[in-house]
């Protein structure tokens, strides 16, 4: 019985929000939005460069370095200062195929030297543990966001987190280890997410309506150790509307405690 509550739980959450993007694609004043860094070049620090097309500021918070820098890191580069980064053979594990090509990543920099200002002179992650955290500030709510995670080894994984925020209160998170705790009740499982050294696994979607929310503004995501994002997915505010009726029979599965 829990195993089929459970996979009711996770098939409910998988059309949630694959009907998010897909109601998002046809409704004139929604659109769902990909970052895939790929503008970008090898060593970029991030901060506004998707704020006037996306309505999106990135920083980053290093916790052992005087420099907070979110930077970019191309993964189709060979002989880098962190090869676990390096694709596309991804020999790791995940629920990407190990010839995906991700090319450019986001990375909480390691290094802060930078010869050309705005571009580190080599780029690696931060392998401390913790390492630090990626940030997202929206400049209007969003209601689903997605990503890809790179190189998050498991003993990292208990560590990391997702945190949501909506003007300045905290409404929910979602730590790493419930991409992979079948145990886990609230739904995050997903039996094809496995972490470990040069791993690629792309994270469904989590919606507001997970979180029992409306909407959120700010994303934190905490590295646990080195690792990388990429490929943000998200679905502006406006989607809210349209999921309403369509999210009702989730909610109220959901307060039957299903799983």
């Amino acid at each position: 019985m829990y195993k089929e509550n459970h996979a009711v739980r996770r098939g409910l959450r998988a059309h949630v929000a694959a009907s998010a993007l897909l109601i998002a694609a046809w409704h004139p004043s929604v659109s769902a939005a990909l970052i895939d860094f790929e503008t970008l070049v090898h060593g970029e620090v991030v901060t506004t460069q998707f704020a006037a097309s996306n309505g999106v500021t990135i920083s980053a918070v290093n916790f052992h370095r005087r420099h907070n820098l979110a930077i970019v890191f191309d993964s189709s580069m060979t002989n880098t200062s962190d090869p676990d980064l390096e694709g596309p053979n991804w020999s790791g594990g995940g629920n990407l195929a190990s010839d995906t090509t991700l090319g450019n990543l986001l990375i909480v920099s390691e290094k802060g030297r930078q010869s050309i200002p705005g571009i580190v002179d080599d780029p690696d992650d931060e392998g401390r543990r913790p390492a630090g955290k990626l940030i997202f500030n929206f400049d209007a709510p969003i209601t689903s966001f997605g990503f890809d995670l790179v190189d998050v080894e498991s003993i990292m994984a208990e560590n990391g987190y997702v945190r949501f925020y909506n003007q300045g209160q905290r409404v929910g998170q979602v730590g790493f280890s419930e991409f992979t705790n079948p145990a886990n009740p609230n739904g995050f499982f997903d039996p094809f997410v496995s972490f470990g050294d040069n791993s690629a696994n792309r994270i469904t979607p989590i919606t507001a309506m997970d979180l029992n929310a409306t909407e959120f503004d700010k994303v934190v995501i905490k590295m646990g150790g080195s690792g990388a994002l990429d490929n943000i997915r998200y679905v502006p505010e406006p989607g809210t509307l349209v999921l309403l009726g369509m999210g009702g029979l989730y909610l109220l599965m959901r307060s039957r405690k299903i799983g």
